[in-house]
Formats: C-alpha cells, structure tokens, sequence
C-alpha cells in the first residue's frame, strides 16, 4: 500500500516480541530488510540483511526459504553498493531454487546476478537479452522484480544497441508508471519512460517523464513522518535526476540547468516539515539518552546508550507525517516550492550566486546567475574533488590547534592543495563572480568544503545555501517582531563560554543560561522563536548516524531530534561548537545534521564550523561578528568582518573553519 511508516512500525514490533521469545523467525528479517531499503535506510538494511543470511546459514529451513531469503539479501547489499556480496548470495540462490525445482525463484535469483554483473560493468547483448527473457518468465507474484528485470533489459540493451529489445522491454515496463501501484513502482514505469523517449530523440518526452517520476516520488516523501526517511528516500529518484542533468547539461541553456538541479536538490528544505512538536514518546526517550550520557564510562552504560538510540530511530521511522503546521516556516500547500528564477534574479541585487553540480563520472558544472543574468560554465574532474577537501579540513584542522608559529607553517603547505580545490570546482566561474557578496550551492557531497579558505573567496563576503530555492525562502523570510536574544554556554568548554559572559553585557535583555542552568529544556525554550540565538558549546558529529549529532549541554546531548521539536526556530544562530557545520550526503543530495535540520524548519541564518577549532580563538571570532551584526550587517559580511580581523595564523585558520549558512 506504500505506508513505510506503518510498515516498518509493524516489523520493528513484530522483531521486538519475537526478541522476547527469543527467536527471530527469517521471514521476520527479510521483510523488515526489503522494507528498510524500500524507505532508504540501505545501512540499517545492509545490516539486517547479514543478520537474515547468519540465521540462514545455521538453520534447517526449507530450500525456498533460504532461496527467497538470499534474493533479498542480495537486492539489499546490491543497492548498498555491494556487488560481488550480492552476486554471490543470488547465485546461492539460484543453485538451491535449482535443485529444488522452484523455478520462479531462480528465475528472480538469474536476475539479481544479471543486475549485480551489470553494475561490476558486464555490459553485453547476452546480458541484455538475458534480462529480457527472464523477465518475460517470471509469474505476477514477482511483479516489482520483472519490472526491475525490464528496465534491466532495456538499460543493457540501449548501451549494446539493440534498439528493438531496448524498445520492447521500456515500453513493457513503463506500462507500470500509472494506476495504483506504489509510487517506487511507478517512478520505475516513469525512468522507463524517460529512457524510451531518449532513445526515441525525444528530449521534451524524455524531460516530462522525469519531472513526472519526481513528481511521484515527492508524494512517497511526503507520506514519511521521518526526516531521515525522507532525505533517504531521495535514493529512488537518483536515476530520474542524473538522465535529466546530464542531458540539459549537454544541450540545454543555463537557466534549464539551474531548474532541474533545483527540481530535485535540497527536497527536505522544499516539502512541508514533518510534525514532531507533541511527541510525548520521542522526548521521553531522549531525556533518556541525556541520563544516560551523563554516566557513560562502562561498557553497561554505553550498551544502553544504543538501546536508546535504536529505540528513538524505530519510533520516529513508524511515526506518521502529519499535516505541516506554523505559517511562520512552511507553507499552506502540500506541494513542492519551485524555484521562481526571475525571483531569484531580482532578490539576488548585486550578488552572484553558484549553482554547483557534479556529474556523475565527469565534471562540476555551475551556473552563475549575476545582475539579471545566467551564465553555464564547467570545471574540473568530479571524482577528484573529495581528497582535496579532506586535506584542506587537515590543515585547518591542525592550524587552528596549533601554536602560531606552526599553523603558520601548515597554512603555507596547504595553499597548492586550495589553489586546486578552488579550479576543481569553480573553474572559470571564478572570473565572473564580480565584486558583490556571492551565494554558493554545492552538491551535499561537497556543503563542508572550507569554502572561506579558497584564494579567492577569503576577502569576500560569503554564504552557502543547499539549494538557490531554500537561499531565497531564507533571505526573503520575516524575522519575528520581538527581537529576543538567547546566550547559550555549554558544559565544559576550556574557554568557559568566555563570549556568552562578554555577549551578555552587550545584549543587556537577553536570556543567558550558563552552568547547570544551560539544560536541554532550558535551551529549547530559548532558542524558540529567538531573533538571535549564540551557543557556546561542544559539539559531536556522528557520522555513524547524524541524527544523533549533537551540541553538549549540563545535562547532556542536545541532539537534532530535540531540534525538530521546537515550534519556530531562531531566525539567526551562531555555534561555535566544533564540526557543528558537518552532516552527512545521503540520498539523491541530501545532507542530514544539525545545520540542515535547523534550516529546513526555517532558520533564516547560521554560523558554524566544518572542523575542530580552538575555544579561545572562536571567542575572538564571535565577539567580531557579533559586533558586525549590531551594525546592520548579515552573517556573510560579518563573517568577512572576522576573517579580516584574524591576526595571527591560528585565528586565521579558526576564521577560514567557518561557514556562513543561509540568507539572513
């Protein structure tokens, strides 16, 4: 019926009991698997689905069983980017369905391999018409499988030229974009679509089908009460979006490029936010976690900490999505906010704004949209970006820990390796950024990219948005009529929150929680609804499972989980904590952290870091942009204002770390 959240509320409670009992019957684990990757949660299905061929391994269940149990955890680890794993558990498969006479299920297990060898790159015509054959053989209780299997086919086809299979099998397959089927099947039937309309020269055709697929898969997000699911869920449309970029990257004008980035970039900042405000259950259990992080120190405690964890992530994954509420934040429609690129233009003024994409095994592209106008230019090699961007946080890294004289040093060595990650993904972009403020978009894979390090982005006034349509929302956003101000410091820092004693003689209403007043409630309550809210604190990325990151309080954890609960966030947030910049790509191009929760629900303006950095050089900085934003000035100039002031290699280090997020 494509209700994920029931569905996997359902398994999660079904897995409990049988717990209790203390024996997960297989079919439990299968279905829970298919089910978790179905909703993007690959990981978590990867897991599950080791744990499904464990149990089979060492029990004595029927051949079927086994068969059906290894199709699935082939299909999972497939999509976890394992394929040798999954070649070798279907072709399991296949050998035990063989010799059991169940011809159906060898059938499926034939064509997980022919995907798994597909994805390894055997590409052939035998392959092709493989694919085909057995997706004609296979009976309707495999329905999704054949047409998986169709697409396989027409896929193979089209890259070993044969046009008529090729033809045969899309057309079959896109058969399925209407009628009731769930929407995974029916943005399948619509990829199928798109490909036969490539093949066919029809771009037009080709484009609407995309667009459609999206369209559907924007109604799958929007039935997920999870944030993680839907930034997960994005997965599904990765196909849809990569043959549509790809081909107006070729041929289409820059204003097209810009769109369709835009069309499926930055989905959890363009749908309604899911409700979690009056989750009794959710805060409970992370009031939980708070004690219990409280006393880690022994294996016993950090045991019951994950109990918690999983606990929290079962209930929010089945927790329904309910209608968007708060008219400050979201929007009275169900629907997607499109991008309005003449709107884009006019609020844009003197700033240039870049729009980053990167194509799958080939090159950035950007689209730079300056005083009225677009402009499509390419830069360097997509793949080779990644090292580059861990070596610079390296060096800033080391820099803004070290003594002067050493960070000088590290500074120096780092500037090649800049120099390059600045052609790499701007390229010739760099030359028509003009002398304005200017606006970043990169992909999610590249959001932490030091980007105030780069040569010629260092005297400039800079801010990074995850999409051009959530940059526009954020800097056309009202901010609130009363102007509070929230002072945060949290639990030990060496620098004892130094700023928050300074700031709080400055802004002489404001409300400061310090000591063992600065809890998880305490906080909660004052950055609601705040015009300008400032925390000192630690933070903890946790890139095992960023909905866990978190800033450290009195009383422990302030996770993004507590985030999503508040009613109205702070129009503009400042946190000094230590990687508080950094979430985790997922999904077509999500990312998931504190800072894109923060944004998404609506907060105007962030300041945060993309590496460790020192307290005491932070404090320096906060004290300048804070001084700056008095002035009349937004985030990215006073983020200049500090890099500016930064006297000594070490605060040069610390000014570069941080990053200028959103529009306010």
């Amino acid at each position: 019926m494509g209700d994920l959240p029931r569905a996997l509320r359902l398994l999660y409670d079904a897995r409990r009991r049988y717990e209790e009992l203390g024996v997960v019957p297989p079919e439990v684990l299968r279905d829970l698997a298919v089910v978790q990757l179905a909703a993007g949660l690959t990981e978590d299905a990867a897991t599950t689905a080791d744990e499904l061929v464990a149990v089979l391994d060492g029990a004595r269940d029927s051949a079927l069983r086994r068969s059906d149990g290894f199709i699935a955890a082939a299909i999972v680890h497939l999509a976890a980017g394992n394929a040798g794993r999954a070649a070798d558990l279907a072709r399991r498969a296949a050998r035990s369905s063989r010799r059991q006479g169940h011809d159906d299920a060898e059938r499926h297990a034939r064509i997980v391999v022919l995907r798994a060898q597909a994805e390894a790159g055997a590409v052939t015509k035998r392959h092709a018409r493989a694919a085909a054959e057995l997706a004609a053989e296979l009976t309707d209780r495999f329905a999704s499988e054949r047409l998986d299997a169709l697409v396989l086919a027409g896929r193979l086809a089209l890259a070993t030229k044969l046009p008529d299979l090729a033809e045969e099998a899309l057309r079959t397959a896109a058969a399925g974009r209407r009628g009731r089927g769930s929407a995974l099947r029916r943005a399948t039937g619509w990829y199928a679509q798109a490909l036969l309309a490539e093949s066919a020269g029809d771009r037009r055709a080709m484009l609407r089908a995309c667009g459609r697929g999206l369209d559907v898969l924007d109604t799958h997000a929007l039935s997920l009460g999870a944030t993680e699911l839907r930034a997960r869920a994005t997965m599904h449309g990765s196909d849809l979006a990569a043959l549509a970029t790809r081909r107006v990257a070729v041929d289409g004008s820059a204003r097209q490029l810009l769109r369709w980035t835009e069309r499926w970039r930055g989905t959890l900042h363009s749908l309604p936010w899911p409700e979690a405000r009056h989750d009794a259950e959710l805060a409970a259990e992370l009031g939980r976690l708070r004690a219990v992080g409280s006393l880690i120190g022994s294996h016993a405690d950090e045991a019951e900490r994950r109990r918690i964890e999983e606990r929290i992530r079962r209930h929010v994954h089945g927790r329904d999505a309910a209608a968007p509420a708060g008219p400050a934040v979201r929007t009275p429609t169900t629907g997607r906010r499109r991008l309005d690129v003449r709107e884009l233009l006019d609020t844009l003024g003197d700033r240039t704004l870049v729009s980053i994409v990167g194509l799958r095994g080939g090159r950035f592209h950007a689209v730079v949209a300056r005083g009225g106008r677009l402009k499509h230019v390419v830069a360097g090699d997509a793949g080779a970006a990644l090292n580059e961007v861990e070596y610079a946080k390296f060096a800033l890294r080391g820099a803004a820990l070290a003594a002067d004289a050493v960070a000088g040093v590290l500074l120096a060595a780092a500037e090649p390796g800049l120099a390059r990650l600045q052609e790499t993904m701007l390229g010739p972009a760099v030359r028509e950024l003009g002398d304005g403020p200017v606006v970043l978009v990169p992909p999610s894979t590249m959001q932490s990219v030091p980007w105030g390090a780069l040569p010629a982005l260092r005297d400039r006034d800079v801010t990074v948005a995850p999409s051009a349509t959530a940059w526009l929302r954020a800097r056309t956003s009202t901010p609130p009529a009363d102007r509070r101000v929230a002072l945060i410091a949290g639990a030990d820092l060496a620098s004892s929150g130094a700023e928050v004693g300074v700031l709080a003689g400055v802004y002489t209403d404001a409300t400061v929680l310090t000591g063992d007043d600065a809890t998880a409630d305490a906080a909660l309550a004052a950055l609601d609804g705040s015009w300008l809210a400032h925390v000192g604190a630690h933070g903890r990325y946790r890139g095992d499972n960023p909905m866990f990151s978190s800033l450290e309080l009195a009383d422990g954890p302030l996770t993004v989980f507590d985030i999503e609960r508040l009613q109205s966030p702070p129009y503009r947030l400042l946190l000094t904590a230590c990687e508080s910049g950094v979430g985790s790509p997922t999904g077509a191009d999500e990312l998931l952290g504190l800072t894109t929760s923060l944004s998404a629900l609506g907060t105007a303006g962030l300041l945060a870091t993309v590496v460790p950095v020192s307290d005491a050089a932070s404090v320096d900085l906060s004290l300048v942009v804070h001084e700056r934003l008095r002035a009349g000035d937004d985030l990215g100039a006073a983020l200049l204002a500090a890099r500016r002031a930064a006297a000594g290699a070490r605060d040069r280090a610390t000014a570069w770390s941080f990053l200028a997020l959103g529009g306010a």
